[in-house]
């Protein structure tokens, strides 16, 4: 009985795959070839894929699908072309998202440039307070620099003296001041004359951090003014730092000296180191001068 059951079963499996194979075949005969109505002979698209039958791609008429050389299509091969589609959409995901992080870590290097560079500010903040560090001091053969303005003119002479050197007319000439306070100072204002028929100004400046919270006008013809206040202070103690830089051109031969005087000179507790009426420092204050 069981074995009479099994070969029905084997038998009508056979009939059915022999009858299904002559339909497919049957469909890719009439199918695939037929003109349009047009009478042009062209064939018509094959339609779209919707169904997987036995191996066989078919599309949704039942008809199987050919390749370029009319041979039918796995429904293997077709996986595997879905599949291929969805790995390629996958690494072209996974490089966009690769791509995406550079970009963030490009983000975040700039960042980083930026977080230097806001350091690189506070430094310079920190190199603005009143600290010795590496400042030019006070060099040995500095002179005491005058507080009277004095000239002579000598059309005889071939140079012109000053600051106990000599140069050439037409020569450029550097005075540089150097300021001695025993005390951190507050406060300072003063100016420097020269002779403007005897010397040329071309440029003047305050040294850092003499120049923190200062005023500067050297737009006069013969004078520099100058004055300055700054909370933190300005360390100018033993053996003193540089404080102005004035440059002059020369015009005539004969002798000039001129004059720094301050009006006002204080440290943080109000101490005065200038004399206000003549001009003069007080109370250890020095003021130096180097010609160059």
């Amino acid at each position: 009985m069981s074995n009479n059951v099994t070969t029905k079963k084997h038998i009508f499996k056979g009939a059915f795959a022999a009858l299904l194979a002559t339909a497919i075949i049957a469909g890719a005969m009439t199918g695939c070839g037929k003109a349009d109505s047009s009478g042009s002979g062209d064939t018509k698209e094959t339609q779209v894929v919707t169904e997987v039958v036995t191996g066989i791609v078919v599309d949704k008429d039942g008809n199987p699908v050919t390749d370029a050389n009319g041979n039918y299509i796995p429904a293997t091969d077709a996986k595997s072309t879905d599949s291929d589609k969805k790995q390629d959409s996958g690494s072209e995901q996974k490089s966009k998202s690769e791509s995406g992080s550079q970009k963030s870590d490009g983000g975040s290097q700039k960042s980083d440039g930026d977080s230097k560079k806001s350091d690189g500010g506070s430094q310079k903040s920190e190199a603005s307070s009143s600290s010795g560090g590496s400042r030019t001091k006070t060099p040995s053969g500095a002179l005491s620099a005058g507080t009277t303005k004095k000239s002579k003119a000598d059309t005889s002479a071939k140079t012109l003296t000053i600051g106990g050197k000599s140069y050439k007319v037409g020569d450029k000439v550097v005075c540089t001041y150097f300021l001695e306070v025993p005390q951190t100072m507050l406060n300072y204002q003063g100016k420097i004359e020269f002779d403007s028929d005897m010397l040329k100004k071309t440029d003047a400046h305050l040294v850092e951090p003499a120049n923190y919270g200062a005023m500067f006008n050297n737009t006069f013809d013969n004078r520099i003014v100058f004055n300055g206040s700054n909370l933190s202070g300005y360390d100018f103690s033993s053996p003193g730092y540089e404080f102005i830089v004035v440059e002059y051109e020369v015009l005539k031969t004969g002798t000039t000296e001129p004059a720094i005087t301050f009006e006002v000179l204080s440290d943080i507790k109000d101490k005065a180191y200038a004399d206000s009426s003549s001009g003069k420092l007080i109370n250890g204050a020095k003021i130096m001068a180097v010609y160059s």
